[in-house]
């Protein structure tokens, strides 16, 4: 069977804070040593920097993998431009 995970996806280096809290917030709710899940952390390596990935990987997080971001097409980027991003 495999493990249970948590999983979040960190596009920029700014979003480091909040995955920080998440896995503090994670392992302050289940400080078991033997968890029954693994945290896992996406990062798009285009976007985020080596240190950031390093910062992440030294914060505690079981694995941190890297992936392609996924593109919304030119629909998705009006909406982006109307939200301000």
């Amino acid at each position: 069977m495999l493990p249970n995970a948590f999983v979040t996806l960190l596009t920029s280096p700014s979003y480091l804070p909040g995955a920080l809290v998440l896995l503090h917030s994670l392992l302050e709710l289940h400080p078991e040593k033997s968890r029954d899940f693994k945290t896992v952390c996406l990062v798009t390596p285009e976007t985020v920097d080596a240190k950031t990935i390093g910062a992440l990987r030294k914060a505690g997080w079981d694995l941190v993998i890297g992936v392609e971001p996924i593109g919304s097409g030119s629909g998705g980027e009006n909406g982006l431009r109307l939200m301000g991003e």
